[in-house]
């Protein structure tokens, strides 16, 4: 008897230790919802697909993640405060909707600060004081994994914006930050915080005469039906964070974090090239359409700079204090600006 029950027992140990063993080699995927408030098509979704695609194929950690598109789970707000409270995995927003939260962040916003060529613009993504700027979203429940270029912003109205005295007067679209409230009322601008949805009935009511956004924004959403006008400005980045849910990240092993972190900056390059692929798409758009484009010169453009760019600096830094000046001063360094 005593053999019989050490053999029962000696069984079932080895079954339960199998069946433990099988559950930890089959235990579930992470998931990831991803959510954006673009259209499908636009490049920050064929980001988020890529990502998507490159953890699916990731042996390291196939998370199982899902893409949102058209702010199917929630508007910019919802889907900030979805992942603070871990209802939501990752969004994929311009950086300004971040600066209510984190006013640093609201360099992102500075115009005519940035270089204007890609290639020098991706470097500066990829440099110490981004790094150094990425981490301050982390105190506000949000990890910013890295930065997607979307392109360089462009002024649309029913008439070229050359020179301060254009914009005096005209009621224009603002994203809610403040950096960018600043910049539309040293220009004479009369800024009006809509929802992005509501822009293109916006400008084909009248009840805004002009708003800032890269070509491939503006075609995507089709605000060249309703706008005579594209000023060439290059003026400023619609830069993009990839960010994720703190709570989520730090449950995640540190395998699945750097298989996250690569597939964000893999996707990165997806975002650019498709950026630039529309780019040229929605300028011959545009020019079967008759919509008029205005390059600005070397001088109109060193005017709206010299307009702008000091007064925005001290509204940053009274807004951010000092370790806003000090993420100014980071950025000036490395791009060799005083």
């Amino acid at each position: 008897m005593r053999l019989k029950g050490f053999f029962f027992t000696f069984t079932a140990a080895v079954i339960a230790l199998a069946s433990v063993g099988h559950s930890v080699g089959h235990a579930a995927a992470p998931t990831m919802k991803i959510a954006h408030v673009v259209p499908s098509g636009d490049p920050r979704d064929l980001g988020a697909i890529k990502v998507k695609e490159l953890l699916a194929a990731d042996q390291r950690c196939a998370i199982n993640a899902t893409v949102y598109p058209s702010a199917q789970l929630g508007g910019t707000t919802d889907l900030i405060e979805g992942m603070q409270i871990g209802s939501v995995e990752a969004v994929v927003l311009p950086a300004s909707f971040m600066v209510g939260f984190e006013p640093r962040i609201g360099i992102f916003d500075f115009p005519f600060f940035w270089p204007t060529k890609t290639e020098d613009l991706l470097k500066v993504h990829k440099g110490p004081a981004m790094a150094k700027l990425l981490k301050t979203t982390e105190a506000q429940g949000v990890v910013s994994l890295g930065v997607w270029h979307t392109g360089y912003k462009q002024w649309t109205a029913n008439k070229p914006l050359k020179q301060p005295s254009d914009f005096a007067g005209l009621k224009a679209r603002v994203m809610p930050s403040p950096v960018l409230v600043e910049q539309q009322k040293i220009l004479g601008l009369n800024p009006v915080n809509m929802p992005f949805p509501e822009t293109y009935n916006a400008l084909q009511n009248r009840t805004i005469d002009a708003q800032e956004n890269p070509l491939v924004t503006t075609f995507v959403m089709k605000f060249h039906e309703v706008q005579s006008n594209v000023t060439m400005s290059n003026h400023g980045n619609l830069d993009q964070l990839f960010m994720v849910s703190k709570a989520w990240w730090d449950g995640l092993s540190a395998e699945c974090r750097t298989a996250v972190s690569e597939a964000v900056d893999k996707a990165a390059d997806v975002v650019v090239a498709k950026t630039e692929e529309m780019t040229g798409q929605a300028m011959t758009v545009f020019k079967e359409r008759g919509v008029t484009v205005t390059e600005l010169s070397d001088a109109e453009y060193q005017t709206l700079r010299e307009a702008t760019l000091p007064g925005l600096e001290k509204f940053y830094v009274a807004k951010a204090g000092a370790p806003g000046q000090e993420i100014l001063d980071s950025f000036k360094s490395e791009l060799g600006l005083k």
